[in-house]
Protein backbone atom coordinates (compact mmCIF):
# COMPACT_ATOMS: atom_id res chain seq x y z
CA UNK A 1 0.00 0.00 0.00
CA UNK A 2 3.11 2.34 0.62
CA UNK A 3 4.06 2.00 -2.60
CA UNK A 4 0.42 3.33 -3.72
CA UNK A 5 1.09 6.71 -2.04
CA UNK A 6 3.19 9.45 -3.92
CA UNK A 7 6.20 10.57 -2.18
CA UNK A 8 4.22 13.74 -0.81
CA UNK A 9 1.57 11.36 0.75
CA UNK A 10 3.53 9.84 2.23
CA UNK A 11 5.76 12.36 3.88
CA UNK A 12 2.12 14.31 4.60
CA UNK A 13 0.81 10.83 6.32
CA UNK A 14 3.87 11.50 8.43
CA UNK A 15 3.48 14.67 9.29
CA UNK A 16 0.04 14.10 10.55
CA UNK A 17 1.49 10.88 12.63
CA UNK A 18 4.21 13.07 14.15
CA UNK A 19 1.47 15.47 15.35
CA UNK A 20 -0.91 13.17 17.20
CA UNK A 21 1.86 12.18 18.72
CA UNK A 22 2.98 15.74 19.82
CA UNK A 23 -0.36 16.67 21.06
CA UNK A 24 0.02 13.03 22.95
CA UNK A 25 3.39 14.44 24.34
CA UNK A 26 2.13 17.78 25.64
CA UNK A 27 -0.84 16.17 27.48
CA UNK A 28 1.51 14.06 29.06
CA UNK A 29 3.32 16.73 29.94
CA UNK A 30 0.84 19.01 31.85
CA UNK A 31 -0.72 15.92 33.40
CA UNK A 32 2.43 15.05 35.29
CA UNK A 33 3.47 18.86 36.17
CA UNK A 34 0.07 18.37 37.82
CA UNK A 35 0.66 15.15 39.76
CA UNK A 36 4.44 16.79 40.70
CA UNK A 37 2.53 20.53 42.18
CA UNK A 38 -0.24 18.44 43.49
CA UNK A 39 2.11 15.84 45.76
CA UNK A 40 4.39 19.31 46.70
CA UNK A 41 1.54 20.64 47.93
CA UNK A 42 0.48 17.49 49.80
CA UNK A 43 3.44 17.21 51.29
CA UNK A 44 3.98 20.64 52.31
CA UNK A 45 0.60 20.22 53.94
CA UNK A 46 1.38 16.67 55.45
CA UNK A 47 4.60 17.80 57.38
CA UNK A 48 3.79 21.46 57.98
CA UNK A 49 -0.28 21.60 58.41
CA UNK A 50 -2.43 19.91 60.46
CA UNK A 51 -3.11 20.01 63.77
CA UNK A 52 -0.99 19.94 66.83
CA UNK A 53 -2.06 17.70 70.05
CA UNK A 54 0.86 17.60 72.51
CA UNK A 55 3.98 16.33 69.99
CA UNK A 56 1.70 14.45 67.55
CA UNK A 57 0.65 16.23 64.35
CA UNK A 58 -3.11 14.50 63.71
CA UNK A 59 -5.43 15.11 60.90
CA UNK A 60 -3.33 14.12 57.48
CA UNK A 61 -6.74 13.60 55.75
CA UNK A 62 -6.43 16.90 53.79
CA UNK A 63 -2.88 16.65 52.96
CA UNK A 64 -3.95 12.68 52.09
CA UNK A 65 -6.52 13.70 49.72
CA UNK A 66 -4.20 16.09 47.69
CA UNK A 67 -1.60 13.49 47.13
CA UNK A 68 -4.50 11.42 45.82
CA UNK A 69 -5.62 13.74 43.31
CA UNK A 70 -2.50 13.99 42.15
CA UNK A 71 -2.03 10.74 41.90
CA UNK A 72 -5.06 10.43 40.15
CA UNK A 73 -3.63 12.71 37.42
CA UNK A 74 -0.10 10.46 37.18
CA UNK A 75 -2.70 7.29 36.76
CA UNK A 76 -4.03 9.04 33.63
CA UNK A 77 -0.85 10.28 32.52
CA UNK A 78 0.83 6.31 32.56
CA UNK A 79 -2.78 5.20 30.71
CA UNK A 80 -1.78 7.85 28.20
CA UNK A 81 1.88 6.78 27.58
CA UNK A 82 0.25 3.05 27.09
CA UNK A 83 -1.82 3.86 24.34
Amino acid sequence: MKEDLSLEEQVERIRRKRERHLDKGKARMVLNTLFLVLAAIGLVMYFFGGEKQGQTTVNHVPALLVIAAGMLFKVVEFILRLI
